[in-house]
């Protein structure tokens, strides 16, 4: 699920510095692809688990790994787990993929203990169309109210309409209303990485002549309006009582 990882591990040891977990902590990794993070949230003295749910990753970070905790799961469904499990939950570059995000919000919350962080990084649009977020909006208000048909069953391969994801990028504001008055966390930071994914395609481009793999299904422009795309790093905190 997850992609390559701009700004290697500086992104996510700024996280960290805000996060501030505790040693031995016990941390989810969603979309953990080959494990990178999750060894090196592991080095860091934390209890690190993954999950993802491209086989062939799971298998390659076995491999590279020996050792790591790692195995097939849905970010959006985490019916795996015990509610008020983990101090932490991280998504590098994986909430953008996930066909449900509003739900995978909602499960992280349920499965994270009370004071327990959540690091999200991943693309978003800079300064985007006000008309495009309100019609976003109102278009995933609209579809939110169509009942579903007799028999009917959502069982999360659909790629669900929400107002702070669109064409593969979030919306900041959105996002940050989201988290808060939707799913009731307390968002610590939310910082534009912008310079690290610069330097990561540039660096894609030197070494591969691509950046295939980078962001699958993200719309560079939309109804012939280029988007100026960013990177972000949101820490946000489940309430402590």
């Amino acid at each position: 699920m997850a992609i390559a990882r701009p700004g290697e591990f500086t992104i996510t040891k700024r996280a960290l510095e805000i996060a501030d977990f505790k040693k031995e902590s016990r941390i989810l990794d969603i979309g953990c692809g080959e494990g990178d993070t999750v060894n090196f949230l592991d080095s860091k003295g934390f209890k690190t688990e993954g999950i993802e749910m491209n086989l062939a990753k799971i298998s390659e970070a076995k491999e590279k790994f020996p050792g790591i905790e790692v195995k097939y799961g849905d970010g959006s469904i985490l019916d795996g787990y015990m509610s008020y499990t983990f101090d932490g939950i991280t998504m590098e570059c994986s909430l953008s993929l996930i066909n449900q995000p509003d739900e995978a919000l909602h499960e992280a919350y349920c499965v994270m203990k009370k004071g327990g962080r959540l690091i999200v990084t991943d693309v978003y649009e800079i300064d985007p169309d006000p008309m495009q977020v309100k019609a976003v909006t109102a278009e995933a208000a609209r579809q939110a109210k169509i009942p579903h048909k007799r028999g009917e069953c959502d069982d999360g391969t659909a790629m669900r309409y929400v107002d702070f994801r669109f064409g593969g990028a979030f919306f900041k504001e959105p996002f940050i209303r989201m988290l808060e008055d939707e799913i009731g966390m307390k968002v610590l930071a939310f910082e534009d990485r912008t310079p690290d994914l610069e330097n990561y395609v540039a660096q894609a481009i030197m070494d591969t002549g691509s950046i295939d793999g980078l962001c699958t299904g993200l719309k560079t422009e939309i109804n012939g309006r280029k988007r100026k795309i960013g990177y972000f790093l949101c820490v946000a905190q489940k309430p402590v009582i």
